[in-house]
């Protein structure tokens, strides 16, 4: 079992996998765990003066705030999707957090490397909140993991960001993209504490 601990924090900037990405567009992330059950996680992304915000792909009904019609979905990392993956020091499980600028979000279960999928209940829904500048957007959210999260052992994590560009497709973001192609799961691209 991992280490024992009382808080994590981790900012990072993320890369994109593909060479062609919007020219000024930029990445980051942070998250925080404390062993009281509850996670933390923002992220930046910050666009050039030429493209602005309108250059992403962005779901419609959007507000500044707390995004309050948000719900449990699939498939959410086919767009723009803001992810986390925990794992257990020690251990192939880990889980994968998707959450959506309009609120909707989905946390799984993996017993391996992309096998054994199965949804991860919450004890209540994520807090999503997400603020728009003209070359901005930044999303924080904040989760419950506790009681399927061990209190004091302090995660294994990656940080990761899907950016859909309308024609010019989807970027991936990471902290590093050692693979020939974008995979976020791979555990030995996970953070130890």
């Amino acid at each position: 079992m991992g280490r024992q601990s009382v808080q994590l924090r981790q900012a990072s900037r993320l890369v994109p996998f593909e060479r062609a990405v919007l020219p000024g567009l930029h990445v980051t992330a942070e998250l925080i765990w404390d062993h009281q059950g509850w996670l933390e996680l923002s992220y930046g992304v910050l666009v050039s003066a030429s493209a602005g915000l309108s250059s992403l792909r962005l779901p419609g009904g959007l507000v500044d705030g707390e995004q309050r019609g948000g719900s449990r979905r699939d498939e959410l990392w086919t767009t723009t999707c803001f992810e986390a993956f925990l794992g257990l020091p020690g251990q192939e499980a880990y889980w994968e957090i998707n959450l959506s600028p309009n609120g909707d979000w989905a946390v799984y279960h993996f017993d391996h490397y992309r096998q054994g999928q199965s949804c991860q209940a919450l004890s209540d829904d994520p807090v999503i909140r997400l603020e728009r500048r003209h070359h901005q957007l930044r999303l924080d959210a904040r989760l419950p993991i506790s009681p399927w999260w061990p209190g004091t052992v302090a995660p294994e994590f990656a940080l990761t960001t899907v950016l859909d560009c309308g024609a010019a497709g989807c970027s991936h973001w990471s902290v590093a993209h050692p693979e020939d192609r974008a995979d976020f799961h791979q555990r030995h691209l996970f953070l130890a504490p």
